[in-house]
């Protein structure tokens, strides 16, 4: 199967045009799991399409017959099946359940939360189509849809196209980007970079029509080091699991510490969740729990701690301190 690739700008623009092409009428139902960005659920709906939820375990899991029954509920046009903070969704690890979707269903795994490497791509079926977003990654702008090349049969959108839409988005990344920089040097920089990164998210997926991606970003993606990288976070995976691996439980295989994109610590204890939170934000260290107020964040709490290239093995050292001081004797 040849695989082919169109740019967005983002996530939510290239589901836009995916949606346009393939002609999925309003009012459709899109299916997606209880732990999603609500912002993006809202957007669906202004789009003139449906949402609905199926069940996520507390350990990011999906049980497959209570998945199949909300297929045969909602009748979806769209399926969701997202690989949370990067950990390896088990739909996809063994995808038995894929004989009693519909051809016509579209199939879309989100890779929000990883880079996805094109070598490894792996098409399940027709109509199954992969998209990223590398901001949420990578200090870049934009979003790749992989799939084949029959289904992704129509060309990206003009660029004049919501052109105002993706040049504001683009100048927020790059305050925002601006910003984590210079929290390399004072530690404040990086809240403010946190509020620029907010104004950004909800503005994305806004426009109405959809907008392509800058081909600079396209370019830089395809000359980054994926493997050193990756190489990178499983080492530093390897010292959160020295150091608190005891104190929590790691919701992922061993084969995923190369994609995930923070260390998860998920909490059913509320206060605990916290009081951990603001101690790290107090010592200068810009995490949030993940995807609040989406449905799963009712039961628990994702806290995802940094990972990356920017991150020294001093500040993963010191982050595992403050948690410890804070965990019951």
């Amino acid at each position: 199967m040849k695989i082919k690739r169109l740019f967005y700008l983002s996530w939510e623009d290239a589901l836009w045009d995916l949606l346009i092409h393939k002609k999925v009428p309003k009012n459709s139902t899109v299916l997606t799991p209880e732990f999603f960005c609500v912002d993006v659920e809202n957007n669906i709906r202004k789009h003139g399409y449906k949402v609905a939820n199926y069940p996520v375990n507390g350990d990011l899991t999906v049980n497959q017959k209570i998945f199949l029954k909300c297929v045969h509920k909602y009748k979806p046009a769209v399926v969701v099946i997202l690989h949370a903070n990067g950990i390896t969704n088990n739909l996809i690890v063994n995808p038995v359940w894929l004989n009693k979707l519909s051809i016509d269903t579209i199939l879309i795994e989100d890779c929000v939360h990883r880079i996805i490497d094109p070598s490894k791509i792996r098409l399940l079926r027709k109509n199954h189509f992969m998209i990223d977003s590398l901001r949420k990654v990578l200090p870049l702008q934009g979003s790749n849809i992989w799939g084949s090349g029959d289904d992704l049969n129509y060309p990206l959108p003009p660029i004049w196209q919501s052109y105002k839409y993706g040049l504001t988005v683009t100048l927020l990344w790059a305050e925002m980007s601006f910003y984590w920089l210079l929290s390399l040097l004072n530690h404040r920089f990086g809240f403010k970079a946190e509020k620029t990164m907010e104004k950004g998210y909800d503005l994305i997926g806004d426009s109405l029509l959809p907008a392509r991606g800058w081909i600079i970003f396209r370019f830089l993606f395809d000359h980054i080091d994926q493997a050193w990288i990756r190489q990178i976070k499983r080492s530093q995976i390897m010292i959160y699991e020295k150091l608190l691996g005891k104190n929590f439980k790691t919701p992922y295989l061993a084969t995923d510490r190369n994609e995930i994109r923070g260390w998860p610590l998920i909490f059913d204890d509320f206060h605990l969740a916290n009081i951990i939170l603001l101690n790290l934000r107090s010592a200068g260290n810009v995490v949030y729990f993940s995807l609040e107020g989406c449905k799963w964040t009712n039961k628990h709490k994702l806290l995802c701690l940094p990972l990356g290239p920017q991150v020294r093995s001093r500040d993963i050292i010191d982050i595992c301190q403050i948690i410890k001081t804070a965990l019951p004797a």
